[in-house]
């Protein structure tokens, strides 16, 4: 259900910039024909910022449905999961529950 919600917010978001290039196509005609040019520029500017912010709600909308609410389905990482990496043994940071024979001594002598 979520891939359609997604692919349905992806067609609206497309209609919307077809729309609103039809309408500002139709408005910006060739200098010499007798295309309307009675709309004021308010109302230009009233459809662009319409069409914008409707945009950007859809957007909004397709990346919280995608991330927050898993419209593709869950992310795979990979068929295994990573291991966790051994804890390394020093005498200032010692392994806890480490057998003392396992620890290396300060008092050992190294051997020539």
């Amino acid at each position: 259900m979520g891939t359609v919600l997604a692919v349905v917010v992806v067609f609206l978001i497309l209609l919307l910039i077809a729309q609103s290039a039809g309408y500002y196509r139709r408005r910006w005609s060739l200098a010499d024909s007798e295309v309307g040019g009675s709309e004021s520029v308010a109302t230009s500017a009233a459809i662009g910022a319409g069409a914008g912010l409707a945009v950007l709600l859809l957007l909004l909308l397709l990346y919280v449905g995608i991330t927050r609410w898993a419209w593709l389905g869950p992310l795979s990482t990979g068929s295994a999961p990573l291991p966790t990496p051994a804890p390394i043994a020093s005498p200032a940071n010692p392994v806890v529950g480490a057998s003392p024979a396992a620890m290396p001594s300060s008092s050992a002598k190294p051997t020539p």
